[in-house]
């Protein structure tokens, strides 16, 4: 039985498009298996590789970026991964990814931009 990293509550199977994935009935994270979430990563990854000449404005809470959570599937502790502004949690073993609640939709619009402005972002990486 798997068990939410966040609030340790039991995690409840579901399907979010076509896929069967772990869902906190409490706090609303979501854990990915490896593979089920890799378009969005790969696509926003992508994203972050752009070099821009200003600085970056830092958007992530210090509670965010200083918390430790355990892998639902292996136990071990989670790698923490900034994403287009928003901190995802990345399992060095399982590869597995935790969201928490309202990320995958920052990951969405994220990956939605950089689909409608791609050819922009290939010119900056030049």
């Amino acid at each position: 039985m798997r068990k939410c990293p966040s609030c340790n509550m039991e995690l409840k199977e579901m399907q979010y498009h076509k896929q069967t994935v772990d869902m906190c009935p409490t706090c609303g994270g979501v854990f990915f298996d490896h593979g089920e979430l890799e378009t969005i990563v790969q696509i926003v990854d992508i994203f972050k590789d752009i070099e821009l000449s200003e600085e970056e404005i830092d958007t992530v809470s210090r509670y965010e970026k200083e918390r430790i959570l355990l892998c639902p599937e292996c136990n071990v502790e989670l790698c923490a991964k900034e994403i287009a502004g928003e901190i995802i949690d990345v399992c060095p073993e399982c590869r597995g990814i935790w969201l928490d609640k309202g990320e995958i939709i920052a990951l969405k619009i994220a990956e939605n931009h950089i689909k409608e402005y791609l050819n922009l972002y290939i010119r900056l990486a030049e």
